[in-house]
């Protein structure tokens, strides 16, 4: 407790110092300084809730991908796709990196003093503050030039400490965003190993009239449909790597599984064991689409269109319902992963 009570007691001295430096500065360097801290603030409160808090973007980082995204779905060749996730990775990087910067400039720039020559002891020019706020963040230092204050040491200490958590967290979260983003493959590549389009994949599963197959599978099935549905938004950096190849597109290959599991859904009656199973995997992949990033876009989806080509199940005697919330969700994700419902239904041998 002794040990507790005096670690107590320089935090208290370490904040009093701090109050009673700002108060012999001028208000206009006060409030520089203030605002800069503000900048830093609000950066690592995006930084951390995207990296760390498991549920999805922060404020800033969400607009800058979706706009992000919407540019790059807007480029008639899909060559640019393989780049999609590289881009959404260094560029949101790069805002966070340079908010920082921007917060620890305008501090560092608040007053002469902030920043002086290591040997002369003279003010530091803009350039020099420039060049000594890189370094502080990179948590190097070579001591050509120092803080010419108590206040700047201070926050030199702090800053330089606070560029050490950014670029450790950010590598961390580097490398669960490729994890998740290969789990997502997986999962796409085996929907896709069922059959190369809806056909395929629905007398796949026909060919055993009680679905034992499906029904044994089904609970591995909708367990990684949830853990991919769960890294969605603990990491929602994984929904903008997007792919040209239908096989490696986990929500075409979804929509493809879920409008054979709604068919064959129609051959069994509520209360059997095969409706219970079937209703399990759909509900499944509902979740996902609800754990989403983007949620339903009215202008996008086109329940005359989609009628047509579900018209395609009548040749098997079946009869899709009319549009549901499940569909305008599948719409709005299909399109910001540049697919659309004509290619869910594209027969194998068009592709």
């Amino acid at each position: 407790m002794p040990e507790a009570a005096v670690a107590l007691e320089k935090f208290k001295s370490f904040f009093s110092n701090f109050k009673e430096v700002l108060i012999k500065l001028n208000a206009m360097d006060s409030l520089q300084i203030i605002g800069g801290l503000v900048v830093i603030a609000l950066t690592f409160l995006d930084f951390f809730h995207t990296t760390l808090s498991g549920n999805g973007f922060g404020f800033i980082s969400r607009e800058l991908n979706r706009l992000l995204n919407r540019l790059i779905i807007r480029n008639r060749s899909r060559s640019i796709y393989r780049y999609s996730g590289l881009a959404h990775l260094l560029i949101t990087t790069s805002v966070w990196l340079g908010l920082l910067f921007c917060g620890a400039f305008l501090i560092f720039t608040a007053k002469e003093e902030m920043v002086v020559n290591g040997s002369t002891f003279l003010p530091a020019t803009e350039d020099e503050r420039f060049y000594y706020t890189s370094y502080v963040l990179s948590t190097l230092g070579i001591g050509d030039f120092v803080p010419g204050s108590e206040t700047s040491r201070i926050l030199t200490g702090i800053l330089s400490f606070t560029g050490f958590i950014l670029i450790t967290t950010g590598l961390t979260y580097l490398l669960s965003v490729v994890q998740a983003v290969l789990s997502k493959k997986e999962l796409a590549f085996f929907i896709s190993t069922l059959g190369g389009d809806v056909e395929e994949i629905y007398q796949f599963f026909k060919k055993d009239q009680n679905l034992d197959g499906l029904l044994s599978d089904a609970n591995d099935l909708r367990k990684q449909i949830l853990q991919n549905a769960s890294s969605y938004l603990a990491f929602p950096m994984t929904n903008y790597f997007l792919t040209k190849k239908r096989n490696s597109a986990l929500i075409v290959q979804l929509a493809i599984l879920s409008e054979v599991l709604m068919v064959l859904r129609m051959d069994w009656k509520e209360g059997s064991i095969q409706h219970a199973k079937l209703c399990t995997l759909i509900n499944a992949i509902e979740k996902y689409l609800d754990l989403g990033l983007e949620g339903p876009d009215k202008d996008l989806h086109n329940q005359e269109k989609l009628d047509t080509l579900r018209s395609f199940w009548q040749k098997y005697g079946h009869t899709f319902k009319k549009s549901t919330e499940m569909d305008r969700r599948f719409t709005s994700s299909l399109y910001y992963a540049g697919w659309s419902w004509k290619e869910v239904y594209k027969m194998k041998e068009q592709l």
